[in-house]
């Protein structure tokens, strides 16, 4: 089974009142006093308000984040999608709301089922078991790949990243 694409990491598109205007990444992360951007969807990001310092992130399949790594963590208002045949529309970010934390560890492709169990303790408070993965994984990544079931997005496994975020 071939590796998904892995999302555009050189440009984004950031909203600017009703317009939107696509940016590098790096000068969106360096101005946000990081190095690279972590795109949450905006319950993904509403939540981080109950999170402690400590949080894993978790990816379809694989990440490019980095151990050693600032991140900001940023909403997406409007998340990307891939038509069949066709390049990524950018997902839109509102870069007046982030947190930032350093990355202190990644796994790839681990199977949803073999997650333990303290890493969904540290999890967003939506995602605290393999179900609760299992459909947050789903309802992310079904439109970025419209030619994949929920079983086969499930299939894919997780990337899990490991975050030690900075005090709001």
């Amino acid at each position: 089974m071939a590796a998904l694409p892995i999302s555009n990491s050189r440009h984004v598109a950031v909203a600017e009142g009703d317009a939107t205007r696509v940016v590098a990444v790096a000068d969106l992360a360096a101005s946000l006093g990081a190095e690279a951007l972590i795109r949450l969807h905006e319950a993904d990001f509403a939540a981080l308000a109950a999170v402690g310092r400590d949080l894993v992130h978790f990816n379809l399949e694989r990440t490019i984040n980095r151990a050693g790594t600032r991140y900001a963590l940023v909403p997406i208002v409007r998340p990307g999608r891939r038509r069949p045949g066709g390049p990524e529309e950018l997902p839109v970010l509102d870069p007046t709301r982030f947190r930032t934390g350093l990355c202190v560890a990644v796994r790839q492709g681990v199977p949803v089922a073999e997650v333990p169990a303290p890493l969904f303790a540290i999890s967003l408070p939506t995602i605290r078991d393999a179900d609760a993965l299992a459909a947050a994984l789903v309802r992310r990544y079904a439109e970025l790949f419209p030619d994949l079931g929920p079983a086969e997005i499930v299939g894919r496994g997780c990337a899990v990243t490991r975050l030690r975020l900075d005090r709001p």
